[in-house]
């Protein structure tokens, strides 16, 4: 298949293009700069050449018409700003907040292209997988050898953060922080099972993939993030369905024991005691330390945004409104949703999210009615997981402002938008790779 796929490349068979944006995705991890740069001029090559207009695609509509509706939001933050001055609010912030969202309304469209056969799909999740080797060797760098940063290249265009565990409590990597590095390990974490049960026959490539997938399954646990942890167990459970539910059922009771007793020393002060003196202090610290929960964030959220609900506040307004209200300061309302409410305003929020929904009951439903693990089904499965994995932690957390996690929540939603629009509900084998179109 590969010798096959690079004499694809040298006929002339793979558009130049495609690879630009297979180079970009490959980068996106660890080069974030240049990851953008690429993806940058693969995206204005589709979109010259896509022979569709915009318009033509029901699902752009609804993007289209949020982002105009943050514009009109921005417009009322900048000249019609009297609230915004009670809370001490800069209006320019949510111009600058618009490059979160707008940018990749276009990204998901003009990725459609790179995306629309399975073949495309399996070899981005190769291509994300294999990109995720720093990511690994910096994090465990870091938590083992104390691989301690920033280190920058390029004048800075390429940064991996490296923080000393000291300071944040968990594995970072070239991420800015544990749950952002956890967020990306979730991701690429269906695609790697994806792969071990698909390589049953090669030894070699089973091997690679058990030691990638042991590497960001340790990773993973070491960034101390509960909703990497969540993420993990969900993104398993999902990929082998009922054969893992008995396991992770096991595993949620013994969790939520060792939570309980470090809480609240059921059992009595020293066994509380042991439990934390087994457990390393960073992890008991996630279920003991709530300095305020989730559920508060999101009610004091709620009622801000039931004072402006057409427009919101403005782009990164929750976090000095709830300062002023708590005295405590948080980044963020912990909830994608709600902090793009609280941005922009209920109907710009629904006008993104509803067609997300749908975008993955669609794919969701005509994937796993067919997916099977004998056929090429398997990997659309694991990108509808990657897919569903990461925007279920948006719901607890957000790592979205990261670029990095941005484009790759695009370019997954891109590649569901064609899994639905395919007709054909029976993949060809990985061996037919020269029946696919790479144009």
């Amino acid at each position: 298949m590969k010798a096959l796929y690079f004499k694809n490349l040298f006929q002339g068979k793979i558009n130049p293009s495609l690879l630009i944006f297979y180079f970009g995705l490959f980068l996106l991890p660890s080069a974030f700069s240049i990851s953008a740069f690429l993806l940058l001029i693969s995206l204005l090559i589709s979109s010259f050449k896509f022979k569709k207009n915009y318009f033509d695609d029901p699902w752009n509509i609804p993007f289209f018409l949020g982002g105009v509706f943050m514009i009109l939001s921005s417009l009322v933050h900048t000249f019609l700003n009297k609230h915004l001055l009670d809370y001490n609010l800069n209006s320019s912030q949510t111009w600058i907040g618009l490059g979160n969202w707008i940018p990749f309304f276009w990204c998901f469209w003009g990725f459609e292209r790179y995306l629309d056969t399975p073949e495309k799909r399996r070899i981005c999740g190769l291509i994300l997988v294999t990109g995720s080797f720093p990511v690994i060797v910096s994090g465990l760098g870091q938590s083992f050898f104390n691989w301690n940063g920033p280190f920058e290249t390029f004048y800075g265009l390429i940064t991996w953060y490296q923080r000393p565990i000291d300071n944040i409590f968990g594995l970072t990597g070239l991420f800015n922080n544990p749950n952002y590095a956890g967020s990306w390990l979730n991701s690429i974490w269906p695609f790697c099972l994806a792969f071990l049960i698909n390589f049953k026959e090669d030894t070699f490539k089973k091997l690679s993939i058990f030691f990638f997938t042991l590497g960001i399954s340790f990773c993973t646990v070491l960034t101390n993030s509960r909703a990497a942890w969540i993420g993990f167990f969900l993104g398993t459970s999902l990929i082998y369905g009922k054969k893992s539910l008995k396991f992770i059922n096991y595993l949620f009771l013994i969790i939520t024991f060792i939570f309980i007793n470090v809480r609240f020393a059921i059992f009595g002060n020293n066994f509380q005691s042991f439990l934390k003196f087994i457990i390393p202090e960073p992890i008991w610290l996630e279920f003991s330390d709530f300095q305020y929960t989730r559920l508060e964030i999101w009610r004091k959220a709620f009622l801000y945004i039931f004072k402006h609900p057409i427009f919101g506040y403005g782009s990164s307004s929750f976090s000095e409104i709830f300062k002023l209200d708590t005295g405590i300061w948080k980044g963020h309302a912990h909830n994608l949703p709600l902090e793009l409410m609280m941005s922009y305003g209920v109907p710009a929020a629904l006008l993104v999210i509803t067609p997300i929904i749908l975008l993955l009951v669609f794919s969701i439903r005509k994937t796993f009615q067919k997916a099977s693990f004998k056929n090429q089904l398997i990997f659309d499965k694991a990108w509808l997981i990657s897919l569903v994995v990461l925007l279920s932690s948006q719901m607890v957390d957000v790592q979205y402002f990261d670029g990095r996690i941005s484009i790759l929540v695009w370019t997954l939603l891109s590649g569901a938008k064609n899994i639905i629009k395919d007709k054909s509900f029976i993949y060809k084998q990985n061996n037919n790779i020269s029946s696919t179109n790479y144009s």
